[in-house]
């Protein structure tokens, strides 16, 4: 119908350019121009269904763009994990619960039982440690942070390497609820600005060793203390917490995790 109706339409458009250029008084041209041309316009322009049909394979587009850019995303953060000899498995946070003093204590990741996930395992984001698997349902699963009050984490400090215990509060310290604190450091041996990693737990469960922890940002030596306590600011931001991954075994002897 739209083909047939085509011509109809260029050959009424052509008398009106050659009336208007020959000098021809043009309305009656126009009058009849208008009485085809409308219903022409009517049947050619794109009906309800269509509009809708159109506006809907746009929302698709627009969600698979999304979708794309999502997954470059993460493919990103995921490049960025420092799993070193770590077998891991990729795992986005989705929730953030249980929050104590010191912040959120334990935070959700969207892989659990199906994708080989079990307890008392450690889970590292492109920073560093984040904590370690408490509990595993089969789709999800629940991370203890390194901040939580019942996360003692053994850990090294600077580079001597000083051994110590690192804690998310402790009642003898002052210290701001994004602060980690570190204890029983050997006196004089830390520095502010010194690293601190894990110190690594047997077999490798959950900690393994050498993975970022955070930075020394202050020391409290007490007059008549045998030990040094530092306050360490964590390598990660669980404000901004998103792609994770999860260990599921041990590195290889000889590989690092950092």
């Amino acid at each position: 119908m739209r083909r047939r109706v085509l011509p109809v339409v260029l050959v009424l458009t052509l008398a009106v350019l050659l009336a208007d250029v020959a000098g021809a008084p043009l309305g009656p041209l126009r009058g009849a121009g208008s009485a085809v041309l409308g219903p022409v316009e009517r049947l050619l322009a794109p009906r309800d269904d269509e509009s809708s049909a159109l506006e809907e394979e746009n929302i698709r587009l627009d969600e698979r763009v999304r979708r794309l850019e999502e997954e470059r995303r993460t493919s990103a953060q995921t490049d960025e994990l420092p799993t070193g000899g770590l077998r891991t498995v990729p795992a986005r946070v989705v929730a953030l619960d249980r929050s104590g003093a010191s912040g959120p204590e334990r935070i959700t990741v969207d892989v659990g039982r199906r994708d080989g996930i079990r307890a008392d395992r450690a889970v590292i984001a492109p920073g560093g440690l984040v904590g370690r698997v408490v509990d595993v349902a089969e789709w999800t699963s629940d991370i203890e942070v390194i901040g939580s009050p019942h996360a003692g984490v053994g850990v090294r400090t600077g580079t001597k390497r000083v051994i110590g215990t690192l804690t998310g509060s402790d009642p003898t310290t002052s210290h701001g609820a994004d602060e980690l604190v570190v204890t029983q450091l050997g006196r004089d041996r830390a520095a502010v600005g010194d690293e601190v990693v894990t110190l690594g737990s047997p077999g490798q469960r959950p900690y393994p060793p050498g993975v970022t922890v955070g930075t020394v940002t202050s020391l409290d030596r007490a007059p008549g203390r045998l030990t040094d306590t530092a306050l360490v600011e964590p390598a990660v931001d669980l404000a901004t917490l998103d792609v994770v991954a999860v260990v599921t075994a041990p590195a290889s002897r000889g590989s690092a995790s950092r």
